[in-house]
């Protein structure tokens, strides 16, 4: 991972001069800086909007899911943030939604939403044929229970998508290995096919 820093309080603390910010660093969000040559990835970004936020904010999102161990992230995918008050800046998305303490969970030292919230999150928003994929992705890395994002929706009653969440669920697959392979098994079934079986082990 890229190493990330608050440029005030490297300045304060002597480890940088505001010269070395200009010419050594670039500047990934307002007041956050890595190197200059530094590729970034999607996590390395929701580092930087964690401290973007004075680590107050809390990841939410496909960033959440990528934290989380969920594969098909692009690196260049919009950071999600919630962190209420606040405008976006150029690739982060600010949002103002109600966490319950029990949402909210550290990951790689950054607070980010649950596994439940933020299947929650991925089921309400976006294309359908997108939000299945992306929680295709994250049942394959957490095997979330379904029953615990439903428990969450009915916490919050009044939120965009909500309607729509139940029935995104009970098309998830862990098996899924690709969003190829979610693309295709949507396919069948929309054509009246069987639901198919994904990973079935084969006797040697």
């Amino acid at each position: 991972m890229a190493q990330m820093f608050i440029g005030t309080e490297a300045f304060a603390a002597g480890a940088v001069s505001k010269y070395d910010l200009r010419a050594r660093y670039r500047r990934v969000l307002p007041n956050v800086y890595t190197a200059k040559r530094a590729h970034l990835s999607v996590h390395d970004r929701a580092v930087a909007a964690w401290l973007w936020s004075r680590r107050e904010g809390v990841i939410s999102g496909v960033a959440a899911s990528a934290l989380h161990g969920a594969k098909w992230v692009d690196d260049d995918a919009v950071v999600e943030l919630n962190w209420p008050g606040r405008k976006s800046p150029p690739g982060l998305k600010v949002r103002n939604e109600t966490l319950l303490d029990r949402e909210i969970v550290c990951r790689r030292g950054v607070a980010v939403t649950s596994i439940a919230r933020t299947a929650f999150d991925l089921a309400r928003r976006g294309p359908s044929g997108s939000a299945i994929e992306r929680l295709d992705a994250l049942a394959c890395a957490s095997n979330f229970a379904v029953d615990d994002v439903l428990d969450i929706a009915s916490k919050h009653p009044h939120v965009k998508g909500l309607s729509r969440v139940g029935g995104l669920l009970r098309q998830v697959d862990a098996g899924a290995q690709s969003p190829r392979e979610t693309w295709l098994r949507r396919l069948l079934i929309q054509a009246g096919f069987p639901r198919p079986e994904t990973q079935i082990p084969v006797p040697r």
